[in-house]
């Protein structure tokens, strides 16, 4: 028996191709931060690649846990990137909370789902991603999570989709052409990922109990809303992002919407 159903589609909205924002010199975090709305959801796409002078910048604002953390990776780059994500994760938060980023405290949830300590978090929740040289943040007044995946022509999709997917779902997945499958895929499998953040147990009970359905053309980017056992009601929505990559964002009812954030030369623009 499914623990979760799908119940409507209701229409999405954004811009197509939205591209990732540099955390460099020459793209600083603006001094002030757009007024995030009880409503609103709000996006951040980071290129995880700054200059040396600006990871040692984000470097300084990590704990001596983070630090020893990122010590532990095998591989620079892989280092590097964690310095870069948790770096510029706090200094988002830092600017939404007007703190200094090296004074913010995390905590887990029972299922180590991240999160801002009790003292900290004035009511903010937040959601990161990564995949390749990317990080997607998502920051709100509610529960939410992110998905972000880079569309690997390497990886063997068809086993994933049967792994993940419903009975229903893999019926309609094998019957998709073959042109539309990939895309098909990556739009319901970020969907199904979203949705397990913003619960914050990993879906624990799999996802392939959770039917996120197929749409017959992904690229419409509808909203869907579904239901868990206990009544309640989330929504999750695929991400207009550049072609090779494919996202999704859930948060709990229908009432919010989204704002992608990005940094260009004359500081923030959506």
């Amino acid at each position: 028996m499914l623990i979760w159903q799908l119940s409507l589609h209701t229409p999405g909205s954004g811009k197509r191709g939205v591209s990732a924002l540099f955390i460099d010199d020459q793209h600083p975090l603006p001094e002030q931060i757009p007024v995030l709305a009880a409503n609103e959801i709000h996006l951040w796409l980071a290129n995880l690649q700054p200059s040396p002078e600006r990871l040692a910048r984000l470097a300084a604002t990590l704990t001596v846990d983070e630090r020893e953390r990122a010590a532990r990776f095998r591989f620079p780059g892989h280092r590097d990137r964690f310095i870069a994500g948790r770096g510029l994760l706090r200094e988002l938060l830092g600017a939404y909370l007007n703190r200094m980023a090296a004074t913010l405290r995390f905590s887990q949830g029972s299922r180590g789902k991240p999160m801002l300590a009790d003292e900290h978090s004035e009511g903010l929740h937040f959601n990161l991603s990564h995949s390749s040289d990317r990080v997607l943040y998502a920051i709100a007044y509610r529960e939410v999570g992110v998905d972000l995946e880079a569309m690997d022509r390497r990886l063997d999709y068809t086993a994933v989709a049967e792994r993940i997917c419903t009975p229903h779902e893999w019926t309609f997945f094998q019957a998709l052409p073959a042109e539309q499958a990939r895309e098909s895929f990556f739009a319901c499998w970020t969907r199904k990922e979203a949705i397990a953040k913003a619960l914050g147990d990993g879906l624990a009970y799999g996802l392939n109990k959770l039917d996120a359905g197929f749409q017959d053309d992904e690229r419409v980017n509808r909203r869907i809303s579904l239901h868990d056992a206990a009544g309640q009601e989330w929504s999750v929505q695929n991400l207009p992002l550049e072609p090779g990559w494919a996202g999704a964002l859930a948060a709990p009812h229908t009432d919010w919407h989204w704002r992608m954030l990005t940094l260009g030369k004359l500081g923030i623009s959506d």
